[in-house]
């Protein structure tokens, strides 16, 4: 693969681990490609996203970049999908990209709304697992996802999850289901199209390596999720890199049975 430039957000709403693991993770499976940290400024000024291949939003509170990029930042975020670029949005990152975001609704934590990117033209829902506590691993357990989609390799694997959605729209036009959480047709991971570009969108932290995360928190409740990992680790691996080889390669044809708009 030819090198190519992937920004991450890293700025008020990103999560400090969830940064760490997306970078980490990266710079491992693709080790030529040019990797920097942005912020709302910087996207908001179009900050070399003519050069850009992925746009990378990870793990924290989607009210954060709301905050900080505003209906016009996330407008230029749009603009850049439609021209032809890709996104990548994981748990917090996936309701930001979501027409609504439907967080813990009627609960103590509740976060609804609109959101302005819209890559998927529905509503991001959850968390689809109870328990989530903010800036916290209290929460969290390891997920299983199962394939939709017989053109993916990786049949099922387990990630790590805090806090992520579902995905819930009326007709799925420019969307489709990749991957659901175990036993349901509840979708965990989907992919969009958008203009020229395309996304993928994840409830589960598939970028999420157990060994970071345990040397992160070394508790008993991580130390057990993080054995769960472990178990199915190779499987998850082969999934991570199986969707970020598909974002970023020009021909891939994962998305091209959907229309542009």
């Amino acid at each position: 693969m030819k090198t190519c430039l992937i920004q991450l957000y890293n700025d008020t709403g990103s999560g400090k681990l969830s940064s760490v693991q997306l970078r980490t993770t990266l710079q491992t499976l693709f080790p030529n490609a040019s990797i920097i940290e942005t912020d709302g400024r910087r996207l908001c000024e179009r900050y070399l996203l003519d050069e850009t291949t992925l746009l990378c939003f990870g793990g924290g509170y989607d009210l954060g970049f709301l905050e900080t990029l505003g209906p016009s930042g996330c407008a230029v975020i749009r603009e850049f999908i439609q021209k032809g670029g890709r996104y990548l949005g994981l748990c917090a990152g996936a309701y930001f990209a979501s027409d609504q975001c439907v967080f813990d609704k009627g609960g103590p934590l509740e976060v609804c709304g609109q959101r302005f990117i819209r890559l998927f033209e529905g509503d991001a829902v959850g968390p689809y697992y109870p328990g989530f506590v903010y800036h916290s691993n209290e929460g969290c357990r390891a997920a299983s996802v199962e394939r939709m989609n017989e053109a993916l390799k990786v049949p099922a694997a387990v990630s790590y999850f805090n806090g992520g959605p579902t995905f819930q729209c009326q007709r799925w036009h420019r969307s489709k289901v990749l991957y659901t959480y175990e036993n349901s047709n509840d979708p965990a991971i989907i992919a969009c199209r958008l203009g020229r570009g395309w996304g993928v969108l994840s409830g589960v932290h598939f970028e999420y390596d157990p060994k970071l995360l345990y040397e992160d928190d070394p508790t008993v409740h991580v130390k057990r999720v993080c054995d769960e990992l472990w178990a199915g680790n190779e499987c998850r691996v082969e999934l991570l890199r199986q969707l970020l080889g598909d974002l970023l390669n020009p021909d891939s044809n994962l998305v091209s049975d959907l229309p542009c708009e």
